[in-house]
């Protein structure tokens, strides 16, 4: 009685040491990796913000020209010497202004647009309608001639079809981007928009990748992890190695990310948490061997079986709760996983039947940031009820905090195409309650494929059915736009 006291003493020592060592070290790395990010966010919206700034200034002009019924003559006068101005207030990164005044397409960053050129076409433009009193955000491209990383700014003016705009250089954040790398411990400092496409980082080969396309790589790894968790930091694995990986927001839905491979730090603590274990266990078990006869080692041998037995029936309770979602009680994560077993097996069968259901809560963001998380958990159920109301012979899975999955087979397959437009329909109708408080006005961006010959696997259905989503969700912020300030006080 008295070794087994000694033995349970030594071995919780030594854990809550390990523990806490293994603790404070991963802290200071995440400490070091909020560090870096909130100090690239903080100048990266500070950069944004000249460019916006800019556009503002030059809008609010325009506007009262417009206003006073000035000459379309005047107006481009105006733009012209005001260019000047923005190019020195954004310190040469960006070549001017431009956009569709009244009638006239106006540019004075020295490209001559083809014949074929329609401005309400660009994506400036579009997004600009899409948010009308606030500057639009365009998601970043890489300029053909450059090779830089641009994004464009984008207004609409008082007569609500004319736009300016400008496309801003981000070449700035990746020497931000890079000397934050270069002073700190992290291994990896990059930047990446909401469609995954690399903006800064620290290697510049990375520039330009979409880490969601790839397959097999750290980039897609962590792309998969951010997309699963909303914590601010969190650990990864890959290829053997471990990671640790700290996110913070900036500007429009980017987020700047520090990694640390934490490998040998973590693994020499683990490997001399072994050593020690094991070499007090090897001189607990000579003593043990010497100790007791073999009538209590038969004992000790069915208490060990029945030790296992009773491990084996807690790792199967906390299987099914792992199978389950918390929140909503729909499927889990690995849940979809196991079921993308069961798929691939269907497909190799023959039974190739199956649509697949990508769908992600709008203004889940807007909901928490404004009302509370716990507001936004009670609009996350609202949304999963409509969706299992609706698929009532489908499994749906909760596969991160705002996007849900359905897989179609059997009757609601034969039918996917009635139900999905019983359930847009049933949405829009929700959303447009607005008497209702925002986390009741539930709304959800659908996106639906099929099997297509080719398709070996689940995710490859999946992929297609986010893109729609994406398709879904453009159209969703094209048409209502976001939450105005005055709906949340109704």
């Amino acid at each position: 009685m008295t070794m087994l006291f000694i033995t349970i003493l030594f071995v919780s020592m030594i854990t809550l040491f390990y523990s806490a060592l293994r603790n404070e070290t991963r802290q200071r790395i995440i400490k070091t990796g909020e560090l870096n990010t909130v100090r690239q966010a903080r100048q990266i919206d500070k950069y944004l913000s000249s460019g916006t700034d800019a556009i503002r200034l030059a809008c609010y002009s325009i506007d009262n020209m417009i206003r006073e019924g000035l000459s379309q003559e005047e107006i481009r006068n105006y733009i012209f010497n005001q260019s000047a101005a923005v190019v020195n207030i954004t310190s040469g990164n960006t070549k001017g202004l431009y956009g569709k005044i009244r009638e006239d397409y106006i540019t004075t960053t020295g490209w001559t647009p083809g014949p074929d050129f329609i401005p309400e076409e660009r994506p400036w433009y579009i997004d600009a309608r899409a948010n009308i009193g606030r500057v639009a955000v365009v998601d970043p491209y890489i300029d053909a001639q450059t090779g830089e990383v641009m994004i464009s700014l984008s207004k609409t003016l008082c007569d609500a079809k004319s736009v300016i705009a400008m496309d801003l250089s981000l070449d700035y954040l990746q020497k931000i981007t890079e000397d934050v790398a270069s002073y700190s411990e992290s291994d990896i400092e990059l930047i990446i928009d909401r469609r995954y496409n690399v903006i800064a980082h620290s290697d510049r080969t990375q520039i330009g990748e979409n880490y969601f396309a790839e397959t097999g790589t750290l980039g897609k790894e962590l792309v998969e992890k951010l997309r699963k968790t909303d914590a601010d930091s969190f650990s990864l694995k890959y290829n053997g190695e471990e990671y640790i990986v700290y996110r913070a927001p900036a500007a429009e839905d980017w987020e700047c990310i520090s990694v640390y491979n934490a490998t040998s730090v973590l693994g020499q603590m683990r490997k001399n948490f072994i050593l020690v274990i094991i070499a007090f266990f090897f001189v607990l078990c000579m003593q043990f061997m010497m100790a007791f006869n073999s009538s209590l080692e038969t004992k000790h041998m069915r208490k060990l079986e029945s030790d296992i037995l009773e491990k084996e029936n807690r790792i199967g309770e906390i299987s099914k709760v792992a199978f389950r979602d918390a929140l909503t009680g729909v499927g889990s994560h690995a849940a979809l996983d196991e079921m993308a077993d069961e798929i691939r097996n269907d497909i190799k069968n023959g039974n190739k039947s199956i649509a697949v259901l990508m769908m992600d809560i709008n203004n889940l963001k807007y909901i928490n940031d404004t009302c509370g998380h716990d507001k936004g958990d009670d609009y996350i159920c609202g949304c999963c009820k409509m969706i299992c109301d609706t698929f009532t012979h489908s499994p749906v899975f909760r596969i991160g905090g705002d996007e849900f999955v359905a897989v179609l087979r059997n009757t609601d397959y034969d039918n996917r195409a009635a139900l999905v437009e019983t359930l847009e329909s049933d949405l829009d109708v929700s959303y447009n309650q607005t008497d209702k408080d925002p986390w009741e006005r539930y709304s959800v961006s659908v996106g639906i494929s099929d099997y297509t010959d080719g398709d070996k696997t689940l995710d490859d259905i999946l992929k297609r059915a986010d893109n729609e989503m994406y398709i879904s969700k453009q159209k969703f912020r094209k048409k209502y736009g976001f939450y105005r300030k005055d709906e949340v006080n109704q």
